[in-house]
């Protein structure tokens, strides 16, 4: 009954809109996972959605000006990379599908011409697949068909990258079946302190990129909450992951507003630490400041309790959660995930409207 409504839905409208009757009458009571049977539905349409979207089709700007990138031009350029990638892939009898998107928001920080304030250093494009992806120690057929696109793409935007990729950071599962690995090529200035590199994520763990970086974001969100020593945090990590781990708390902060409102402090907190981003954050007693802002404004565990409150509906300190067992869980919680799936294609949407 409900793929029949989906069927006949209008294509214009929100499609678990024109569902939600049925599966609030039938499925909210259902228990699937952490959540009901109705979130399970609900992610799968917001999935289709995005899907079955048509990509705007307008003038884009230039991807680069100077070394700033304008991130609507970006995705655009992406996506079409992906559905080419995609139609050549299914001409080899390899059916499946990519969805891409940028990692993290920190980086991608925005004027309002759509230009990033910063020069990028890293350019990493996540890509969630079907499970039935074919993946190699070497990349593979997906890798084989994408790469030559994208990197032609790149030149043809001024931006030419040679051929010096290797392929890093593979995840297995617990049967030792590869589930993600990474193409990167490293810029001749890129150190461990100065990261600088362009990178081509692939994972057949998670359907979408979403999943890709709130998994990321639960790891770290754990590890920082789990820290109650701060001081031996300090002594323990170099400054420079110090810094990173920072910078990919706020990055992955940004993908969480449709779950997290932050507050007036954290806000605030929020655009001083982006500003000291350009250069300051790099003077160890700056970092270390803003470091103790972020512990004292509970931000951490703010956002912890808030993840918590979403999947468990457990309020702060109500119990104690095991968060590997009970919110890192595979498949993630749908009711995590579609808010901020809805989020970023907002976000997306948005950023690819602004112009000069």
């Amino acid at each position: 009954m409900i793929a029949d409504a989906v069927e006949g839905a209008s294509e214009d409208g929100d499609l678990w809109e024109q569902v939600r009757p049925q599966c609030e009458d039938y499925l909210r009571k259902v228990r699937c996972g952490s959540g009901t049977l109705a979130h399970a539905v609900e992610w799968e349409l917001v999935k289709l959605q995005a899907r079955i979207r048509p990509e705007p089709d307008t003038a884009w700007p230039p991807l680069f000006r100077d070394k700033n990138v304008h991130i609507g031009s970006l995705i655009h350029l992406w996506r079409g990379v992906a559905r080419e990638t995609e139609d050549r892939l299914a001409a080899q009898g390899i059916e499946t599908f990519l969805d891409i998107g940028p990692w993290g928001g920190f980086n991608f920080v925005v004027n309002q011409d759509g230009y990033t304030r910063m020069k990028f250093a890293r350019l990493t494009l996540g890509i969630g697949s079907l499970a039935s992806t074919p993946l190699e120690e070497h990349g593979g057929p997906f890798f084989d068909t994408f790469m030559p696109l994208y990197k032609a793409r790149l030149a043809q935007e001024g931006l030419v990258v040679p051929e010096e990729w290797q392929y890093k950071n593979p995840k297995r599962d617990v049967s030792g079946r590869l589930l993600e690995i990474s193409n990167i090529y490293y810029f001749p200035w890129h150190t461990y302190d100065n990261r600088a590199f362009v990178k081509v994520r692939l994972s057949r763990e998670f359907e979408t990129y979403e999943e890709i970086m709130v998994w990321d974001f639960l790891e770290l969100l754990a590890r920082l909450h789990y820290t109650t020593d701060w001081a031996t945090y300090r002594q323990e990590t170099k400054d420079v992951d110090v810094r990173f781990d920072l910078q990919d708390f706020i990055s992955l902060s940004h993908i969480m507003e449709g779950v997290y409102q932050r507050t007036d402090k954290e806000e605030r907190l929020l655009q001083e630490i982006k500003e000291a981003f350009r250069g300051a954050i790099r003077e160890r007693p700056v970092l270390y400041e803003y470091l103790d802002k972020v512990v004292k404004a509970k931000w951490v565990e703010n956002l912890y309790w808030a993840v918590v409150c979403i999947v468990l509906g457990i309020r702060k300190f109500e119990r104690t959660v095991s968060f590997g067992p009970e919110i890192q869980t595979s498949p993630l919680p749908p009711q995590l995930l579609i808010p901020v799936k809805r989020h970023m294609q907002v976000y997306h949407e948005r950023i690819g409207a602004l112009r000069s």
